[in-house]
């Protein structure tokens, strides 16, 4: 059976995870990439925030249709990680709407904010369930939502209930948000039932440059995310994450 690391989006995944990936695949273990928000919105009807964000993200790629290019992105990094990858059918927060036609998150502000009301998350229940029917995982890896995105919310909402269940979940700290150590000290005193456990997952060098590579596959997002310093401010938090080695760390909640 599996390893099944729950993306929210195309990156999240190989940014928080990918040496630990790394790791798994080269031990010759099965390794499922679910990108969550994966779904094309109809693109005659955007916001003007979600068309700022397809500017960004073609900035380097002028004319692509962005949901393609990202689901490209998305198959790169996988394969650099040698780890196989899925797309469910869900909208990003920034094409998702309410009852009345509003956007539930328009400005950089809401999709940090408080999940909308609006924001019914059925569907999104469902279709992560019949993931687990198909996939049958050994471990399901979810984000711990540090950083407060609503979409990491969401998902780490639904993981949280697995646990209850006592389905086999782990949480991971999100890079790059765990830069600042506010947003991980947010995201575990959350209110939760149970006890948080850390555990480190030791990676080598070969296990972090894998990695790097793989985030280097999604070049819409490079500029955005970073200023020229991918491999120095990775391997900085993989240091500080697992000194005097490397690490990504993985958080088990118990009850």
């Amino acid at each position: 059976m599996p390893h099944l690391y729950l993306s929210p989006h195309f990156d999240d995944a190989a940014l928080s995870c990918g040496g630990l990936i790394a790791k798994q695949a080269a031990a010759g273990e099965q390794v499922i990439i679910a990108t969550i928000y994966a779904a094309a919105p109809n693109f005659t009807e955007i916001s003007e925030f979600a068309a700022k964000q397809h500017r960004r993200w073609l900035a380097r790629h002028p004319g692509l249709h962005p949901i393609a290019l990202r689901r490209r992105e998305d198959e790169a990094a996988a394969a650099q990680l040698r780890a196989s990858v899925r797309h469910l059918n869900q909208l990003d927060a920034i094409y998702r709407r309410g009852p009345a036609g509003q956007w539930l998150y328009d400005s950089e502000e809401a999709i940090f904010g408080a999940v909308h009301r609006a924001d019914d998350d059925a569907w999104l229940r469902a279709e992560m369930e019949q993931l687990l029917r198909d996939v049958r995982p050994t471990t399901i890896y979810a984000p711990l939502a540090a950083g407060g995105h609503v979409d990491h919310r969401r998902v780490r909402a639904i993981a949280e209930t697995w646990v209850a269940q006592e389905r086999p979940v782990l949480f991971y700290e999100d890079y790059p948000y765990i830069e600042d150590p506010r947003h991980l000290w947010l995201a575990l005193n959350a209110p939760i039932t149970g006890a948080w456990e850390r555990l480190p997952q030791f990676l080598t060098k070969e296990h972090a440059h894998a990695k790097i590579r793989a985030v280097k596959c999604y070049e819409s997002q490079l500029d955005v995310l970073f200023d020229n310093d991918i491999e120095e401010r990775i391997l900085a938090q993989l240091h500080l994450s697992g000194a005097p080695g490397l690490a990504e760390v993985l958080w088990r909640l118990r009850r």
